[in-house]
């Protein structure tokens, strides 16, 4: 297993490694006013480690402190993401926080629509278990 962090604006990435699956902590705390830049730049940041590691799936543990963008963020987030390659990756998302569960629900749905094979979850051992078992 391989362990390192990328540092951002206002963010942390920690990475581990054990093939297939790369986890990333998200730490930190971004501004509300700098959310949809923000969160799109770790995410194009992951979507290259994604690649650059050979990933098959992939666990972000969200810790930071942030609301879920909006909307039409969220529509405009996604579009950024259009082939990057996370399409092709089996995601399991673990939001920290438990008053923004529903927020991230929509925005699975969102990314489900969008041919991501995702799923959100509020624990850890959950998301690693659908990853191991569930999720293929």
């Amino acid at each position: 297993m391989s362990a390192w962090r990328t540092d951002g604006n206002g963010y942390r990435l920690e990475f581990e490694f054990q093939p297939p699956l790369l986890t990333v902590h998200l730490r930190g705390m971004v501004s509300p006013e700098a959310n949809l830049a923000v969160t799109t730049e770790y995410w194009r940041q992951i979507a290259r480690t994604v690649r650059e590691v050979g990933a098959g799936q992939l666990l972000v543990l969200d810790e930071l402190p942030g609301e879920v963008m909006s909307d039409a963020e969220l529509l405009r987030f996604f579009d950024s993401l259009a082939g990057l390659g996370l399409e092709a990756v089996q995601i399991a998302y673990v939001e920290a926080r438990l008053d923004q569960v529903a927020r991230i629900e929509y925005a699975q749905l969102l990314a489900q629509e969008r041919g991501y094979r995702v799923r959100t979850f509020a624990n850890e051992p959950e998301a690693r278990l659908w990853l191991r078992y569930g999720g293929a």
